[in-house]
């Protein structure tokens, strides 16, 4: 397999992606809509997602056909921001962005089975980093660029033609890789035991996550009142701290998984604290200076250990399956932070609204995070049952050349 294509696609989509989707809720806040459309937009993108991920998964382990699916739905996902370049209304926009993220959702099915595949045999805290040192650096190439522009011509439609057009580019580039050649290895019943272990505490911390998701907009937009600018501004600074840290991070990943998946979440923890006495645009930029060491544990350690615990060719299906449990929390705590910010700040200021609800997030993240030590794994991959019994005859699916 050549890896340099997929890593030139990954370039490609992340600077796609990074163009358009972060002002999608500054956009919808700096329009004028309420906490719960807020909370709404905030979360949307992690369950459409997850919901038609877990489809397409289960259709990329059983058909092979990976790369067709990431190509298909690249196209699918540029032509759906293109046409969003023409209206901005929030409701509108969540309408929309709800229809681009179940696009991405399939694109992921097909782009996190093969690359999932790809890691096996590796050392895949530093395979998986040097993947998301290149996102990285495509986000912080997307976020210089909008930038730029937003500080001479601040339009959202420009940013969302612009990622249209980026995404059919990242499809182009994907072009010509072959198929992956995978056998499919049954899940062991220590493996499952694991597995639902990872979903349960996952689950559990993605309501206190995502709870604090719109109070962070909110807080930028109508406490600090950022500008567009401003926060492209902050954005850059976040993406340049996480290529920083993301090799070191993807060592410390191959050492010993457990005890980074758990910091990763505990390192979340110190957001809600912070954003709660954000008053300038000045003390953004400061904590996102040093936010590139928790984005990079998120990017790595989750995902390098839901790999360890699931077997080969079927990874498609497992990683939608916990984007999905993810995706369903996340919101949950989304909508209902922003549905009891309204019902607060009825008789309470905005910023002592936020703090009460802030506390709460911190409060959770921290005894969630927690649950992380449970989990019953810490360094050494875990292999599924081994024997004639652990491959599915008929599963292996030959190289399908050009997609």
């Amino acid at each position: 397999m050549k890896i340099a294509r997929l890593k030139l696609h990954a370039l490609w989509n992340s600077l796609a992606n990074n163009t358009a989707a972060p002002f999608v809720g500054f956009n919808v806040t700096a329009s004028g809509a309420g906490a719960v459309l807020i909370g709404y937009v905030q979360a949307i993108g992690t369950l459409a997602s997850a919901v038609s991920q877990l489809v397409g998964g289960r259709i990329a382990d059983r058909s092979g056909r990976r790369v067709a699916i990431a190509i298909l739905f690249s196209l699918v996902t540029g032509a759906l921001w293109i046409g969003n370049a023409f209206e901005q209304s929030p409701a509108f926009l969540a309408v929309t962005f709800t229809a681009i993220t179940l696009a991405i959702g399939f694109y992921l099915a097909g782009w996190t089975s093969l690359i999932g595949e790809a890691s096996e045999k590796t050392k895949k805290g530093s395979f998986l980093s040097s993947f998301a040192q290149l996102q990285s650096v495509g986000a912080l190439a997307a976020l210089i660029l909008t930038t730029v522009l937003t500080a001479y011509y601040p339009s959202y439609a420009a940013l969302y033609l612009l990622s249209g057009i980026f995404f059919v580019v990242s499809a182009a580039v994907l072009r010509g890789q072959k198929e992956q050649l995978v056998e499919k290895v049954t899940m062991s019943k220590a493996g499952s035991s694991h597995l639902k272990m990872y979903y349960l505490v996952s689950g559990v911390y993605g309501l206190f996550w995502g709870f604090a998701w719109p109070l962070f907009t909110i807080t930028l937009v109508r406490v600090v009142k950022m500008d567009l600018f401003e926060f492209s501004l902050s954005q850059v600074i976040a993406v340049a701290s996480t290529i920083a840290f993301q090799p070191l991070v993807g060592r410390l990943v191959d050492r010993d998984r457990k005890r980074w998946v758990f910091w990763g979440r505990m390192g979340l923890v110190a957001y809600p604290l912070t954003y709660m006495f954000f008053s300038a645009p000045w003390q953004v930029y400061a904590v996102n200076v040093f936010s590139g060491l928790t984005n990079a544990l998120l990017n790595v350690a989750f995902v390098a250990y839901l790999y360890d615990i699931s077997p080969a060719g079927q990874r498609g299906r497992y990683s939608a399956e916990f984007n999905l449990i993810t995706g369903v929390t996340t919101m949950a705590g989304a909508l209902t932070a922003g549905f009891a910010l309204t019902v607060i700040n009825t008789s309470t200021p905005l910023w002592l609204s936020l703090a009460y609800l802030y506390v709460i997030a911190a409060a959770g993240r921290s005894v969630s995070a927690l649950l992380h030590l449970r989990l019953p794994y810490g360094g050494t991959p875990l292999q599924a049952e081994e024997g004639p019994a652990a491959i599915e005859k008929g599963s292996v699916h030959p190289e399908a050349g050009q997609a």
